[in-house]
């Protein structure tokens, strides 16, 4: 199993240390006091880990070096999460599942926009529901290095997104961040996971970022735009569905549940 598995571990954490020092370097660049990167790991589970952290120790000086500070990390991880998911699935192969085949004791990771097009696209067309994919481990690891980046990159608080966010926003942000948040809720209609996400959110990480001074110059047009590209990619790497039961597959979800209630009342009043 080591011997199998090993290029998933080391990729992965290869990408997690590259996600913090995207954080850290800059930090350091502008002199912010920050610790060395955490990792923290998970021995149960199919992944491993609950990624890694680093404590900054003092208070960021303005808006630029929040985006700064911000930004790096999650481009980090993003550019290598796609190399090993690219080549990861290069190499997994394609398999035909048996007719009557029970997957109700197997896991699942679900599809983001891009490992789903990127998967049509080097080995479609696939049609999941008779065919599915043996994962190479470093597909595992860009898997995961995509979701642990678009995680960071939700537009609250003090995650990552939150940062590059408000620096890119201003204080005006506090009249739409709430709405926003309530937008991201209907997500938990899709899998519970994004229901504790929502509690994370409000009780710990919070809605709104804590005040930080402008900068003088502001944060430029660059950095703004980078910024707004590194939000759009998060909709396109996000995962709606991370982790199925097998037994779960065809159950629909309670959104869709809804809308087809919706349509059904609507067709019977017509």
């Amino acid at each position: 199993m080591f011997f199998e598995n090993w290029p998933y571990s080391t990729s992965l954490l290869f990408i997690l240390l590259a996600h913090e020092m995207g954080h850290y370097l800059p930090a350091r660049y502008y002199g912010v006091r920050a610790t060395l990167p955490y990792f923290i790991p998970l021995p149960v589970g199919p992944i491993g880990t609950m990624g890694a952290v680093i404590q900054i120790k003092e208070p960021i000086p303005d808006k630029k070096i929040l985006f700064d500070i911000g930004v790096g990390g999650p481009a980090a991880s993003l550019f290598l999460s796609v190399i090993a998911w690219l080549v990861g699935i290069s190499l997994s192969k394609v398999m035909e599942i048996p007719p009557g085949f029970d997957r109700s004791g197997f896991l699942f990771f679900g599809d983001s926009l891009f490992t789903y097009l990127t998967t049509q696209w080097i080995h479609g067309p696939i049609d999941f529901s008779t065919m599915d994919i043996q994962a190479h481990p470093l597909a595992k690891a860009g898997w995961v290095g995509l979701l642990i980046t678009a995680v960071n990159l939700l537009p609250f608080g003090q995650l990552d997104g939150g940062h590059v966010i408000y620096s890119m926003f201003g204080e005006g942000y506090r009249k739409w961040i709430h709405r926003l948040f309530v937008l991201f809720l209907i997500f938990t209609l899709i899998h519970f996971t994004w229901l504790l996400w929502g509690f994370i959110i409000y009780f710990v990480v919070k809605v709104e970022h804590p005040f930080i001074r402008d900068s003088i110059s502001g944060i430029g047009k660059f950095r703004f735009y980078f910024g707004l590209s590194m939000l759009v990619t998060f909709l396109i790497i996000f995962v709606p569905k991370p982790i199925i039961l097998g037994s779960e597959l065809n159950d629909s979800s309670l959104l869709t549940d809804i809308f087809r209630l919706i349509s059904d009342n609507i067709r019977l009043d017509l």
